[in-house]
């Protein structure tokens, strides 16, 4: 009998014959990752005991996701330690994001280490086996032959979905139930997820509960929370969710789930929360840090932002998701957070923002819209620490840069847009940010990071919604309903962080909230803020006696705080 008439998806592995699974090894391409020569020699004669007949090998992981590259492996076993160089998690999550390892390929990681950022970072990317260490040639081969049968007989349908052929997959599915296959489980499984891609989320929703009317299978939990929050059920999403955490904190999908849910309810604090468990229990993803400290930063959570961008460049060392962005993102957010601090704290956050610049242009400024962002962050560094001179000295040279780049990024142009702002320069500033919107008219996400970098929305959604916002803080204060009216401004800033109106108005509630309940350290914090995003309105600015007349009311508050702001 032949390798490719056997019905593998009907028998079991331990009835294959040994001379049939030789023959699928026959016709696999693979790669061994190890940065130890005597192992990667070791691995390469097993496979080729088992049949393989073409077997390359690497010694670090940028070798390893070169060859990936290169060539079209069918299966790659790859070590976790790798040295000083990628890890096998990162090589992984870099071939999986440059789409050169698909899932038609079988990746295995082996590791001796037990870690709990180790171990949940790399479950989290999804092998197909994972093996720990030490382990026996036998089981070695034993588990090999299991990845590889049930790999097969899954095949068509890992090509189908690597096309984008989700109905032919889905198809493919149901034949598979429906006969029997000791694989029903696994397709079941991918059914689900096809279903939610086809959008046919009933169907999937359906076919989840069905799963969890007989067995509650925590796959089955997550699957059906994903496909109710599509659904807009947010309350069962989310007693899902906390139904997982309750079996084992330890599924990061569900904190992910949950953060989304309470950001889809405008709960900003709660998804930091689940946000922040998440980055705990596996800290090494780059891309949930950044998430993180997005929300620290709608919250006015400083430290919880340094922290989260700080962690974006550690673990972004060598990951395919590494940029020069978190650098700046993190001198930029201790610019904001330390204007007017003289504290020691706030020497050391400045301490480590020039550091973080000094690598930022080690690494990567060698081309000049590089060093133009390096330079405008170092120089709202210089404007926060009064250093007006220095900091104008920094603009000019940047600007030069900036002019001279052809097709600047979007992310160059958003800095240099923030600095102008930093430096009073509102009208350049909005000239900048409309141009950008205007090329990107659909980018929702970008649109609402241009309105929180002006001191008036440039969106026709973000002027409808401070309006909105506006209207509704207004009507509680009317009303004498101090603590409503801070909630929904403190709401409105969080998108809109420079919007003047939005940031008097909330300055103004809080007033009149202390005047007769008292002073509040966090009211007089969040004052401070508001009145550092403002800055200093000239006197023919429309909102300036408005402004004038808050500053004094808040001076027989908080007697200190004008000084310090």
């Amino acid at each position: 009998m032949k390798a490719a008439t056997l019905d593998l998806g009907h028998i079991s592995p331990d009835d294959v014959k040994q001379i049939d699974i030789v023959k699928i090894f026959s016709n696999k391409k693979c790669l061994v990752a190890d940065d130890f020569p005597e192992i990667r020699g070791s691995l390469k004669r097993s496979l080729r005991s088992y049949g393989a007949e073409h077997v390359d090998t690497a010694a670090d992981g940028s070798e390893a996701v070169k060859l990936c590259s290169q060539n079209k492996y069918d299966i790659v076993i790859c070590d976790y330690n790798l040295g000083n160089d990628k890890d096998g998690q990162q090589v992984l999550e870099e071939v999986r994001f440059l789409r050169v390892l698909l899932m038609t390929s079988l990746f295995v990681l082996l590791t001796g280490e037990q870690s709990r950022e180790m171990v949940l970072g790399a479950l989290e990317c999804q092998p197909d086996d994972y093996i720990t260490k030490p382990y026996t040639e036998q089981s070695l081969k034993s588990r090999l032959n299991r990845a590889i049968i049930r790999h097969e007989a899954l095949l068509h349908i890992k090509h189908a979905i690597s096309e984008g052929d989700y109905k032919k997959a889905l198809i493919s599915c149901n034949d598979l139930i429906s006969s029997g296959s000791r694989y029903a489980k696994d397709c079941i499984k991918m059914k689900g997820q096809l279903l939610f891609l086809l959008r046919e989320l009933k169907e999937a929703k359906h076919l989840y509960e069905s799963v969890l009317d007989k067995k509650p299978m925590v796959w089955a939990k997550l699957g059906l929370g994903k496909t109710l929050v599509e659904m807009g059920d947010y309350e069962r999403a989310e007693d899902l969710m906390e139904e997982v955490l309750q079996e084992d904190e330890r599924y990061i999908e569900a904190h992910d789930m949950l953060a989304e849910i309470h950001t889809k309810r405008n709960d900003m604090l709660s998804a930091q929360k689940a946000m922040e468990r998440a980055t705990y229990i596996s800290p090494k993803s780059v891309t949930r840090h950044r998430e993180l400290a997005e929300l620290a930063d709608i919250n006015h959570d400083d430290e919880v932002s340094l922290k989260a961008h700080q962690s974006a460049i550690k673990w972004g060392s060598n990951s395919c998701h590494e940029s020069p962005q978190d650098y700046f993102n993190y001198v930029r957010k201790a610019a904001d957070s330390t204007a007017g601090d003289t504290s020691g704290e706030a020497k050391q956050i400045i301490k480590q923002a020039n550091t973080f610049l000094d690598r930022a242009r080690k690494r990567y400024g060698s081309t000049p819209e590089i060093e133009a962002q390096a330079l405008m962050v170092e120089s709202q560094l210089g404007i926060s620490q009064g250093q007006t001179e220095k900091a104008k000295a920094l603009m000019s040279k940047a600007t030069k840069l900036y002019n001279n780049v052809r097709s600047p990024s979007v992310n160059s142009s958003l800095e240099f847009a923030r600095t102008l702002y930093a430096m009073d320069d509102e009208e350049q500033a909005r000239a900048i940010l409309t141009s950008v919107a205007a090329t990107h008219p659909n980018d929702t996400k970008l649109l609402r990071i241009i309105d929180g970098i002006t001191g008036e929305p440039i969106s026709d959604e973000g002027k409808g919604f401070a309006a909105k916002l506006t209207k509704r803080g207004i009507s509680a204060y009317d009303d004498k309903d101090f603590d409503a009216a801070i909630d929904v401004f403190k709401k409105a800033l969080a998108t809109y962080p420079k919007h003047i109106g939005l940031n008097l108005n909330l300055v103004q509630a809080i007033a009149a909230n202390d005047e007769q309940n008292g002073a509040d350290h966090d009211h007089e914090r969040i004052c401070r803020r508001c009145l550092r995003a403002i800055g200093d309105l000239k006197s023919d600015h429309k909102q300036f006696k408005r402004f004038a007349f808050i500053q004094k009311q808040l001076s027989k508050i908080y007697p200190t705080l004008l000084q310090s702001v």
